[in-house]
């Protein structure tokens, strides 16, 4: 038997095993491409709405903004961020991911949560959908998601969108996320990703430049950094805001000074500005 031939039978059989196992011994890279694509066909279910002086459906941006696994959390934790738009400006960002089912290890259980970046209210609409939790309900988030402030001491922005990208880059790096101690789900430094997961500008929403940040657990964005640079009073100026992307509380600093923070969230709830459902729907752990 040719060296090939053997290799082949052993790759059938691990597959083999695994699947009547419950644990995937494929090659992760063509079923990880697979599950993204599943992530991506659960965002464009949903319509998300902006409601200003008139309601604005918000454009899905069908590309995730990043892929991410999360190695401290259990169960083979991995998923992707989205969001969706008005004239370019982000105003929901969300995650759809999925974990190892703890009652059935050959299926995956996927959830989803949000949080608005908009200061208008947003709601959602999707087909009707039960869980094991009960129906999922609409998301109706009142409140704006976010409270832009003024960066402290940062330099205008550069006239040209390459130093303005060199400018936030540098401004997100005196930002710290971190986790409170004592939790058993995390705690400690978030780590911040070097480049923006997200960039744009929006003449109607008046942002001359703007970046989106992630702080990640793994690659699991956890706190969401705005940076944006706007027009003001005294000309233009860089402002910040910030938002959970994790059901846990978390703080920002700048520079060492306390600049945002917020508790654990509560999940299954539909009218606050984060969103949070587990459990939402349940496929095979392979996919053919």
């Amino acid at each position: 038997m040719s060296p090939r031939i053997h290799g082949f039978l052993l790759v059938a059989l691990a597959v083999a095993v695994g699947r009547a196992s419950g644990q995937e011994v494929i090659p992760t890279t063509d079923q990880r491409e697979r599950w993204n694509a599943v992530y991506q066909q659960e965002a464009a279910q949903y319509q998300m709405f902006r409601h200003g002086d008139d309601t604005e459906e918000l454009q899905l941006v069908p590309s995730p903004l990043l892929t991410f696994t999360n190695p401290v959390r259990v169960r083979d934790t991995h998923g992707a961020a989205f969001v969706w738009t008005s004239d370019g400006r982000p105003e929901v960002v969300g995650a759809i991911w999925s974990v190892i089912s703890p009652d059935d290890p050959a299926k995956r259980r996927l959830s989803h949560e949000f949080h608005s970046l908009s200061l208008a209210p947003i709601s959602s609409k999707h087909e009707p959908r039960q869980s094991r939790r009960g129906v999922v309900p609409d998301w109706n988030a009142r409140d704006p998601g976010i409270k832009p402030a003024a960066i402290p001491d940062a330099s205008p922005p550069a006239p040209t969108a390459t130093l303005r990208l060199t400018q936030m880059r540098r401004l997100a790096r005196h930002f710290e996320a971190t986790i409170p101690p004592g939790l058993g789900d995390g705690q400690g430094s978030l780590r911040l990703l070097a480049q923006p997961i997200y960039r744009y500008q929006s003449e109607r929403h008046e942002i001359i430049d703007g970046a989106v940040f992630a702080f990640v657990m793994g690659t699991d964005p956890e706190l969401i950094l705005l940076i944006e640079a706007v027009e003001s009073d005294g000309g233009h100026q860089w402002r910040f805001a910030a938002a959970q992307l994790s059901q846990l509380p978390l703080r920002l600093d700048y520079k060492g000074s306390r600049v945002w923070e917020c508790e654990r969230e509560v999940p299954f709830v539909g009218n606050l500005p984060h969103f949070l459902y587990w459990g939402v729907s349940a496929r095979d752990r392979v996919i053919d």
